[in-house]
């Protein structure tokens, strides 16, 4: 939710356990915002809930902790006083002045985990104390972020960005944007494997970590790029998201057979921040950046078939969740296909490839040869139906 007030606001009660995050911006007109990020815990019937206490700093013009211990008990002491005054969590449009316009009626049916009261699970559910302690470099209860932090490698932030960082905090992600993704060991035809799909490099890079992350986290750090990078217009963390899309989780193609679950996640969270975007907030990411749309496009467009060339290929020995992963990118296909995105296009199978270090390697793809033969991937006029898929074909999502 989203809403201003020049009065005094007291803050909000009957948070839900996950994560959330809380932002404060001095007027509608001011670019820089400041916020918070919480975990909310799950807690038994009559247990205590957790207070968190900010206050805003005028002078700063930043939300912040109290200004002492003795400050923080004394918010926490007049709870009791003050708690009607709180705004429940649940806050409607026709009772509080939010900003937030009514959900457009989507043309078709969208997957459950789409819904108003899902779609901020499902961003946000793979986010926990562990991955803002990494990520942020705070270990606390609650996580603080702003528009002018820098995530760490980013070296080609955009012009607006430049203009409000300050170099204060950075934020480390697993993957850097100024690192290969190929293992330092890796050589021949293992580099060029690596190089053509990080998948092993990411896999291995996440589930050997010795400080306790999960592949779960890169689902993780999708979502705190995305929500912190739209919420408050940090173009560092955009530029993060932006590579993770292009560079790492649509470029990862053996994850769908190998780790089908996670490969499911991080199609189903993208699919969620794209409707989010949508639908709740003002500025299209898609159109802020649209260099970086326009490889996106291309990205899904390989993504496409090589996801398509894996799961046939399973034949009889799909699994369910391989299977499911196939179902949820033609969902995120479909919603697409709204937009003018035709994702039926070829991709490239062969040719030069640079990697991040300069070294320049010979790539094909050799998978379903024969299909090429038949001119499986020749151009050709087929006839679509009212979501976007190609008239009697087989739809994973049928």
């Amino acid at each position: 939710m989203s809403f201003s007030t020049k009065k005094s606001f007291p803050g909000f009660r009957d948070i839900p356990p996950g994560a959330h995050l809380i932002w404060v911006a001095p007027s509608e007109m001011t670019s820089t915002r400041s916020a918070y990020w919480i975990v909310t815990p799950e807690r038994e019937e009559g247990e205590q809930a957790e207070v968190y206490v900010k206050q805003w700093d005028k002078f700063n013009e930043v939300l912040s902790d109290p200004a002492s211990n003795a400050e923080e008990r004394f918010q926490k002491e007049r709870l009791e006083q003050i708690y009607d005054s709180l705004s429940p969590y649940q806050l409607r449009a026709a009772t509080s002045g939010t900003l937030l316009p009514p959900p457009r009626q989507e043309a078709e049916q969208l997957p459950p985990f789409l819904s108003n009261e899902t779609i901020w699970t499902q961003l946000t559910s793979a986010i926990h104390a562990d991955l803002l302690n990494r990520i942020t470099g705070q270990n606390q209860r609650s996580w603080q972020v702003t528009t002018t932090d820098r995530v760490a490698g980013d070296e080609s932030m955009a012009e607006e960005a430049r203009l409000y960082a300050t170099g204060k905090s950075q934020l480390r992600f697993t993957f850097p944007m100024d690192a290969p993704l190929i293992s330092a060991t890796a050589e021949g035809s293992q580099r060029t494997r690596q190089a053509l799909d990080p998948t092993s490099f990411v896999l291995s890079t996440l589930e050997n970590a010795t400080d306790g992350r999960q592949p779960e986290d890169l689902v993780g750090e999708l979502s705190f790029a995305f929500l912190t990078g739209m919420h408050l217009g940090n173009f560092s963390c955009l530029d993060q998201w932006w590579f993770y899309v292009n560079k790492v989780v649509f470029r990862c193609f053996d994850l769908a057979t190998e780790r089908p679950g996670l490969a499911l996640q991080l199609v189903q969270t993208f699919h969620a921040q794209l409707v989010y975007n949508d639908r709740y907030l003002e500025g299209d990411i898609l159109e802020m950046m649209p260099d970086n749309a326009k490889k996106l496009q291309k990205t899904l467009i390989t993504y496409k078939a090589r996801l398509n060339e894996k799961l046939l290929a399973l034949g009889e020995f799909i699994t369910p969740r391989q299977h499911a992963v196939g179902e949820a990118f033609a969902s995120l296909e479909s919603w697409l296909w709204r937009l003018g995105w035709d994702l039926r296009g070829e991709y490239v199978r062969s040719g030069n490839l640079m990697l991040e270090d300069g070294e320049i390697v010979d790539m094909e793809v050799t998978d379903f040869e024969e299909e090429d033969e038949r001119g499986e991937y020749a151009p050709m006029v087929v006839e679509l139906d009212n979501s976007g898929h190609e008239a009697g074909s087989v739809s994973w999502d049928r």
